[in-house]
């Protein structure tokens, strides 16, 4: 798609990577995931998800390399799952690379609710 000045754009979920969360066997308590810091923005392709989309595949900075990367991640790692116009070039060839990355399911309320309720942040 384009903008009125003639800009490609993509329309796709984006989401924020999760803060205090516990983790493991021994319920230690983590900020953000492996691969990224609490709070990056990641682009979601919703494609491989499973039965109830426990897991999405993301484009994202790395947390040490500062790089983007492109791996699934848990959807309870993710949350303000929310529409965003994109016009990174790097981000619309990750999109264009999954042909389902945006449909009108995606884009619905509902479905953003849902997604939004899986998350395992810690309140404080």
């Amino acid at each position: 798609m384009t903008d009125k000045e003639g800009n490609e754009y993509f329309e796709c979920v984006v989401g924020n990577i999760i803060g205090r969360h516990i983790f493991g066997e021994q319920h230690e308590i983590k900020n953000g995931t492996k691969h990224f810091r609490a709070g990056t923005k990641v682009h979601c392709v919703f494609m491989y998800g499973g039965m109830g989309h426990e897991e999405v595949r993301v484009m994202g900075k790395h947390r040490k390399s500062f790089r983007m990367i492109d791996i699934v991640v848990r959807t309870r790692y993710i949350k303000n799952f929310r529409v965003r116009k994109v016009y990174d070039p790097y981000v619309i060839d990750f999109l264009k690379k999954y042909p389902t990355s945006f449909d009108v399911f995606y884009a619905s309320e509902e479905f953003l609710l849902r997604l939004n309720s899986l998350n395992v942040e810690i309140k404080e």
